[in-house]
């Protein structure tokens, strides 16, 4: 019981500071970037024409999920553990009797509520700020969005535990090597998680007048295929961030 009263104190003190920590004012900026064009451009989204539901899904496509997503999880995802490592208050945590395992939940789990709860939050807003189209497209779109999110804070809490630095390389990875390779043509692009999650969006948006991707640049998949790849990196980046937390030596700390 001490030791369960011990991971909740964690996981709530963890929580606490990513709430308040500059983390959070980093996330703000382009959520309220993107609510300011929404509503400059609100008319044009209006009407719940193909045209109007098609060019607010590429808004979502490219503008929210292929940025402001991953900015979401990166300010999140590796200042978990990443803020603790700078800090060196890691150290400390790493010597209380709590093992290793219980230490890497506890701050998966004071982070993907924030992660989420901004990321789901701003996307119904942007929604409710659209109208007609932006309902159609949240119930469209919704479990991409949910399924993106978890696999890049789950990837980036891998980062977090294997590198030093490792918030500058998430956002290498998330803004440059992740559009680059989401973008390449052939098979290639299959290791970037927004090719899934633009799938799935791709596979619910079509029917409803979203234009269908140029085959030669992007071959989307099944939202199945798309729904299962992307829980299968979640589950491998927790289980090798996991086995790496609780192998290695952080002897930079010391």
């Amino acid at each position: 019981m001490s030791l369960l009263r011990a991971w909740i104190t964690l996981v709530w003190l963890s929580f606490r500071r990513l709430l308040w920590s500059g983390s959070t004012l980093m996330v703000l900026l382009p959520i309220a970037a993107c609510t300011l064009f929404i509503l400059r451009w609100r008319f044009r989204l209006e009407g719940g024409s193909f045209e109007s539901f098609n060019a607010f899904s590429l808004f979502l496509m490219f503008a929210f999920a292929s940025f402001v997503v991953p900015i979401c999880a990166v300010a999140y995802g590796t200042a978990s553990i990443g803020g603790d490592r700078e800090d060196r208050t890691l150290l400390f945590l790493l010597v209380r009797p709590v093992p290793r395992p219980l230490v890497f939940f506890a701050k998966f789990f004071a982070t993907l509520p924030l992660a989420l709860g901004l990321v789901m939050g701003a996307f119904w807003l942007y929604c409710q700020l659209a109208g007609e189209i932006g309902a159609l497209a949240y119930s469209l779109y919704l479990p991409a969005i949910f399924y993106m999110t978890i696999a890049y804070v789950s990837l980036f809490h891998f980062f977090a535990v294997s590198f030093r630095h490792s918030t500058i390389i998430a956002l290498i990875y998330a803004l440059f090597i992740e559009i680059v390779l989401g973008n390449l043509p052939g098979i290639v692009k299959r290791v970037a998680i927004n090719y899934y999650g633009r799938s799935m969006m791709y596979a619910a948006g079509v029917p409803e007048g979203l234009e269908r991707p140029d085959a030669q640049w992007f071959e989307p998949i099944s939202a199945t295929t798309s729904a299962a790849a992307l829980a299968g990196i979640t589950l491998v980046a927790l289980l090798v961030a996991l086995v790496v937390f609780q192998r290695r030596e952080y002897t930079d700390l010391t």
